[in-house]
């Protein structure tokens, strides 16, 4: 008897069925997916450093002079390390690497970033193929990084040619590289691998510039660091920690981070929804159950009906969700991996069999806790649809005689939400955490485009155009300010003879040790100091720009660690002594990860040797954006790589400007459908449980189109509401979900809101999705006749 019940129920309800099913299968898939991700995304950067074996600090000196001193200190005991390796590196200019495609050469494009080659069989800081396998080189071959390839439209089988002095050779291009250790561009260095033997010849010829890179094992990187910079090798770069590098990737988190709250989001919707359709389906039900309590039915036996109901379609809407779960989880871990090396969801199965038992007993507990209340119901109040006929307090509402000249439609839907505010509220819940869920990543988009976002990467945005590497052919890496200043004279010079009236300035920065006054300069810190005009583009959040020669603004980061604060003076000895600098601002930026200082453009390091130069503006007139005016200066002047300031920051955070960009369609048509399935499943309730209404508005004259405009309207008052919430709930979301997030790196990031977006055109899009399930699922009235006036109260 149960079997046949069942059987019957389930082809009575398909429309609704087949929707639960829908939805027991969506919470299923979002929750084990999701889990599974949580698991294997959240110690990804652990587990990436650690497949990798990225050592706890890592150090450069330049050239062998003080390799066995360094070599001294590391095996003393005052160093407190446990173990270390090094490796020989070698430093290459643009113009010693050269493309060739379809037998053409051209230049090398770096992207901003320095090139540096190394052999594939170091220990620390092995570099992996796309799958994450380890693989060797032979004679002649090479393996670079993805983002390389992709910034130089290159392929497998392609062709560099590598120079030193007059050593050339030719390699093709056997790998696709991830690169725990330099493989982010926010690193600002591009390896490329070649076999050992290339490597031994290129680096054996007189004019290659050589470095050695120290991998150090310790228990206390911080103290190792300290105790380093303390002992001042002179040819030693600065040290970095393993935690920078994870900070390093933090943009690569960005993306997993948006995912799983993704996720989440979907679990809750789904769940709500769930709920929801359980109690409705139930109270739809009621004359049945009147029925069955009247001819003799236990409590227990009529619960059985729907515990059977209910566990045939959530154990099989249960499977299917996992079936889906194991392919979306190897989707949603490919789209973060591009940086990474993460463990296979195929590990983590169990997690999907545990979340989908968790979606069983959990629709189930639903299930049951329902029924409970039909314990409570008479065999006459089920018969009469759970109600009394009695109803002792003023139902809330509008008035119509306040509302004349409100159409009966309008004033219906309008009414019927505002007094039945308890009855929408898992549906306006719903639809708020969809508008708050495609505010994320829009709000993210926004940000990365701003112009705020250029400044933390200390670009100017109202710069026309902006260049890297400046070098002429032939040239040596640029050294001291003095030659940066005759590059841009040169570059100034070139434009004027292709029409353009340019001025050009750079951001040049130096590794300077500073100290507190009075004491040790110890702290080794990138200094940047804006070469040539507009200079004062830079922002401060505390205090005020560097003006005069003996001040010096530090980054809040800096602050904190070291106790400084705007007035305080730190010292540091340069070529000519010890200088003293005036703090007079604080500020946040991603340049070495939120560690840095500004020098006052005034003072004179042109005798500092320099880490390197910034990408450099380029300030005309003109009527183009920075992208036109790029590609325009790409055809006039191609032995430069120029760019846009959005260029180069989608360059520093890993391309997850274009991975959001990519998202934004099928997020939207992902949401709108679901909203869509959700306005279908609730309307269709709403339309079982009004039965007797709508058969009183047809007695009376309503026609089937008024009554579809009245369940239009009401739908449309419950999304306008939800949108209405939403707005806060979204700001609040950009305060403390994106906002420490972009804070990661160690900026201080406004999230930028577009309203007519964000709070208009999205939100528009999935109002249209809403009214038009409502207009499907309402036609169902025209089936509804006055004999349906029994079911009224």
């Amino acid at each position: 008897m149960l079997g046949r019940i069942l059987k019957k129920d389930l082809k009575k309800r398909k429309g609704v069925n087949l929707i639960l099913f829908l939805f027991i299968a969506i919470a299923t898939v979002f929750l084990a997916s999701s889990v599974n991700n949580i698991l294997v995304v959240t110690p990804a950067v652990d587990y990436y450093m650690d497949y990798a074996n990225v050592p706890d600090v890592y150090f450069n000196i330049v050239g062998t002079e003080e390799e066995e001193e360094v070599d001294r200190w590391l095996a003393s005991s005052k160093a407190d390390i446990e173990t270390y390796g090094k490796s020989t590196m070698m430093t290459m200019g643009d113009k010693d690497v050269s493309c060739v495609t379809d037998g053409k050469s051209k230049s090398f494009q770096t992207g901003g970033s320095d090139i540096y080659l190394g052999s594939g069989t170091e220990k620390y800081c092995k570099v992996f193929d796309q799958d994450g396998k380890s693989f060797t080189l032979k004679e002649g071959q090479i393996a670079l990084s993805k983002a390389a390839l992709d910034r130089n439209k290159l392929e497998i089988g392609d062709t560099l040619i590598l120079r030193s002095g007059d050593i050339e050779k030719k390699c093709i291009i056997k790998e696709t590289i991830k690169d725990a250790a330099f493989g982010s561009d926010m690193v600002g260095m591009i390896r490329l691998v070649v076999s050992q033997e290339d490597f031994d010849q290129l680096s054996g010829s007189d004019e290659a510039t050589s470095f050695i890179r120290y991998d150090v094992e310790t228990d206390d990187a911080e103290g190792f660091a300290e105790r380093l910079n303390q002992h001042s090798f002179g040819t030693m770069t600065n040290a970095v920690t393993r935690d920078t590098y994870k900070m390093i990737y933090s943009f690569d988190m960005l993306m997993a981070a948006l995912l799983i709250l993704i996720g989440i989001c979907l679990i809750l919707i789904a769940l709500l929804v769930l709920r929801f359709t359980l109690v409705f389906t139930l109270e739809e039900d009621y004359r049945e159950i009147g029925i069955m309590k009247a001819t003799g039915f236990r409590d227990f036996q009529i619960k059985k009906i729907y515990l059977a109901k209910y566990l045939v379609l959530v154990t099989s809407g249960a499977l299917t969700g996992l079936l889906l779960s194991i392919p979306v989880s190897k989707a949603m871990i490919k789209s973060v991996s591009i940086n990474l090396i993460m463990e296979d969801s195929k590990a983590n199965l169990w997690v999907n069999l545990i979340c989908t038992a968790l979606v069983i007993m959990l629709v189930m507990a639903f299930c049951y806790l329902c029924t409970r209340k039909l314990n409570k119901v008479s065999a006459i109040t089920a018969i009469r649809g759970g109600q009394t006929g009695e109803r002792y307090g003023r139902r809330a509402g509008l008035r119509l005689h306040h509302h004349g000249r409100m159409s009966v439609p309008v004033f219906l839907g309008i009414n019927d939400m505002v007094s039945h505010v308890k009855r929408y509220l898992v549906l306006m819940i719903t639809f708020c955490i969809s508008f708050i869920l495609i505010t994320i990543p829009l709000n993210t988009l926004n940000t990365m485009q701003s112009e705020e976002m250029a400044l933390k990467f200390a670009l100017n945005p109202e710069a026309a155009a902006y260049v890297r590497k400046i070098e002429a052919k032939g040239e040596q890496r640029y050294e001291k300010e003095d030659d940066v200043q005759r590059g841009m004279t040169r570059v100034e010079k070139e434009l004027k003879e292709k029409g353009y009236d340019a001025e050009l300035s750079a951001v040049v920065f130096y590794f300077l040790k500073f100290g507190s006054q009075g004491k040790k300069s110890d702290t080794n810190l990138m200094t940047l100091q804006v070469v040539g005009p507009k200079d004062d583009f830079l922002t401060y959040d505390e205090g005020s720009a560097p003006k005069l020669s003996n001040e010096i603004a530090v980054s809040k980061k800096m602050s904190e660690k070291k106790d400084w604060h705007v007035g305080d003076t730190i010292e540091t000895n340069l070529h000519d002594g010890k200088h003293s600098f005036i703090i007079t601002g604080l500020y946040t930026d991603y340049m070495q990860v939120g560690e840095s200082a500004r020098m006052n453009p005034s003072f004179d390091l042109s005798k500092e040797m320099l880490a390197d130069y910034w990408n450099i503006a380029v300030h005309t007139e003109t009527d183009l954006s920075q992208k036109e005016l790029a590609a325009e200066l790409a055809k006039e002047l191609p032995a430069y790589e120029w760019n846009s300031a959005q260029d180069v920051v989608d360059r520093n955070v890993g391309g997850i400007q274009k991975m959001l960009e990519s998202m934004k369609i099928p997020m939207t048509a992902l949401l709108c459908a679901i909203i869509m399935l959700i306005t279908l499943l609730m309307e269709k309730l709403f339309i079982v449980r009004e039965k007797g209404e709508i058969a009183m508005l047809k007695s009376v004259g309503f026609s089937d189109r008024s009554i579809q405009f009245w369940q239009v309207v009401r739908m449309v008052s419950v999304t306008v509401c939800s949108m209405i919430a939403a707005i806060p709930l979204s700001l609040l979301s950009n305060q403390f979900v994106l906002k420490p997030i972009f804070a990661i790196m160690g900026a201080e990031v406004k999230i930028q809101v577009v309203p007519w977006q964000v709070y208009g055109v999205y939100p528009l899009i999935l109002l249209l999705g809403i009214i038009a399930a409502t207009v499907i699922a309402s036609r169902s009235v025209k089936r509804i006749n006055i004999q349906e006036l029994n079911n009224l109260e």
